[in-house]
């Protein structure tokens, strides 16, 4: 076998393996851009979000403030491990704020642990779930605690759902056309809200924490 065909097969097969590896979690991708960025900017996380992703994601992008910047706003863009753009947007209306800052210590609940109660939800509804948006921010500036945003789509591209789940809790905040089936709440949705809604989200984060992390804090049982 010739020198070159065989060179050729390692770099095929090295491709192969690399394409089959799992895909870093959202926060294993925080902790690799922070390497690369450094604690000044790396710590300083606005926002984190991919579209028309894939279940596991492999690209993201990622907002941060930059206060050496003139709008106070670095992106970079992840795949994988590796950072393939870094920029400083121009857009004034695309400026950085310090209020929105996710603190390290808010961020508990990882996207993979989302990804598999939405993979199961989903079949428990029997609806198909092809490819995602996925975004991770605090939906309001101070001390507002960070919240997962998901949409899923079929393989049309037409939107089938979404749910925002705590970043912090493992609490769901919201929902549209997904039934849950919990423990204690047979099948929420938001056609099907009862009265009393806060009571129903607290009983659903409850069990989801369980779900996440096998531990219940909220809304604990006696």
């Amino acid at each position: 076998m010739k020198p070159v065909f065989c060179a050729f097969l390692i770099v095929l097969g090295i491709g192969i393996l690399r394409a089959e590896e799992k895909p870093p979690s959202a926060f294993e991708t925080l902790k690799a851009a922070k390497k690369l960025l450094g604690e000044k900017v790396g710590d300083n996380v606005l926002q984190m979000k991919c579209e028309n992703a894939m279940l596991r994601p492999r690209l993201w992008w990622i907002r941060y403030y930059d206060d050496s910047l003139f709008l106070k706003v670095r992106s970079v863009q992840m795949v994988g491990p590796e950072m393939t753009k870094n920029i400083a947007p121009g857009n004034l209306f695309d400026g950085g704020d310090s209020n929105y800052i996710m603190l390290k210590e808010q961020l508990k609940v990882d996207s993979e642990k989302c990804i598999s109660f939405v993979e199961k939800a989903a079949k428990q509804s029997e609806i198909p779930l092809h490819s995602l948006n996925i975004r991770l921010e605090k939906p309001h500036g101070g001390e507002t605690s960070p919240i997962w945003h998901f949409v899923w789509f079929d393989e049309a591209g037409r939107k089938l759902g979404s749910i925002d789940i705590s970043a912090v809790t493992g609490k769901i905040t919201a929902v549209e056309n997904l039934k849950l089936k919990t423990k204690n709440i047979e099948n929420v949705s938001t056609k099907s809200f009862p009265k009393n809604v806060e009571d129903t989200f607290l009983g659903i984060g409850a069990d989801l924490e369980e779900f996440f992390t096998g531990k219940r804090t909220v809304n604990k049982r006696e």
